[in-house]
This record gives C-alpha cells, structure tokens and sequence, in this order.
C-alpha cells in the first residue's frame, strides 16, 4: 500500500523567507513508491523427509538410517552432488496410537539444492524410489537477481516521484530539491509450494515423472522520498 504524505508547515515562513527555504517546518511532500519486476525461477530447494515407525528406538534408528541412505543413494544416482545435499532435520521420539505409546518414530528430512529447475520433478521421483516418505516446502529461486532488484528500485523512485508531482500541484505548488530518499528490498525471491505429505511404499516407477511448473517470482523495491514543497508565486 502506497504512502501519499503532504506535510504543511503550521508555523508561517520568517519574513522575507525565500521560497528555496529550507529552515524547520517548511513544507514537504513525502512519498513512497514500490517496483516491481517479475523473473523466472532457475533453481530450487527440494525438502523430503524420511519417516520410520518401529518397536524400539535402536530399530527405528537403525532402520530410518538405512533409508536415509538409500534416498541420498538414488539422488545421487540421478545426478546430485554431495555437496548439494544436507540435513534439514532429525528427530527420534515415542510414536503413540490413541493415547498408548506403541514404539518410536524416527524423522530425517534431507534439503537438496536443485541446480536445474527443470530436475525438480526427476529429483522428487528419485527420493521416493529411494525410501523417502514425504516432500514438503519445494522453494524456487533465483541465483542471481541483482538486474532485477536494480530496475525494481528505479522503478520504485519514479513511482515515488510521479506521486509527490500529483500531490504537489494537487496542492498549488512544485517540487523542490530532494530532502531525503531510502530505499528497502524484499527478501531473496522465493515462491513456496506446501506438498501433501504422504506416506509411500515402494517405488514411483511406472508412472510419469512428476510435472512442476512453478511461477514468476516477483522482486520488489520500496523507495520512500521526501522534497521541498515550492507554493506557486
């Protein structure tokens, strides 16, 4: 939401004040503008999770291990790095069944960095067929934005600017010199996309590869402005 702010001085200018002024409480006109600028996705961040269910805690750790190593086996196998994977998490606790602890349950999540948007869906396929139980939080972004946070923020002044010169006339005056001006981004572009968690069996196999087509993501850019308020003559 845009901010439109015309600040009049309550106190009259001194006498003889020239209008280029620039004394405590002379009028201002201050706004904030906004860029944006969408771009494609190149890569992504590929959460899955390996979840083992067993009587006791060394079985449910021992056997949520050998998972765990199988999945990283069958990523590796259809073409990740090493270094392209790591823990996201672990976690080893009872598992209850209506209130009765009936063993324990074993949690690893594995983060995989996708370098090639287009293996995501190969790369979800893989993880399963490895041992994996569940995908969650699929992040698409961008390895280098910074052409679009510089045409975000140049759009973000002008939006600025195009605002205070509305104002000002609006109100029986220009623009004079620029008082202040700063500027703020969002975050690293990302787009999530939550996936069901589901428990599966066996092998994806059989079936087609799982299709992704993630969207734009949008950079933007706030720029806020002040500038001195010249009332026409």
């Amino acid at each position: 939401m845009k901010r439109l702010l015309l600040i009049l001085s309550i106190a009259a200018a001194p006498a003889g004040a020239q209008t280029q002024n620039t004394a405590p409480g002379f009028p201002e006109v201050a706004t904030t503008g906004r860029g944006d600028v969408h771009v494609a996705p190149d890569r992504a961040i590929l959460n899955v999770g390996i979840e083992t269910h067993s009587g006791s805690a060394n079985a449910a750790v021992g056997e949520d291990a050998a998972r765990v190593l199988k999945t990283i086996a069958s990523l590796r196998s259809a073409g990740v790095d090493s270094v392209q994977i790591t823990t996201g998490g672990y976690s080893l606790g009872p598992d209850y069944d209506k209130n009765k602890q009936i063993g324990f349950i074993a949690r690893n999540n594995l983060r995989v960095e996708v370098l090639h948007i287009t293996d995501v869906g190969k790369l979800i396929d893989a993880a399963l067929s490895g041992g994996a139980t569940q995908v969650y939080n699929i992040q698409f972004v961008r390895a280098d934005s910074k052409g679009a946070r510089s045409t975000a923020l140049a759009l973000a002044v002008a939006d600025a600017r195009r605002d205070a010169e509305v104002l000002a006339q609006a109100a029986g005056g220009t623009l004079g010199r620029l008082i202040s001006l700063t500027s703020n981004f969002s975050q690293q572009p990302m787009l999530a996309t939550q996936l069901e968690s589901a428990v599966v069996t066996g092998t994806v196999s059989g079936y087609p590869q799982t299709p992704m087509m993630p969207g734009d993501l949008t950079i933007s850019a706030i720029a806020s402005a002040r500038w001195q308020f010249i009332p026409r003559q």
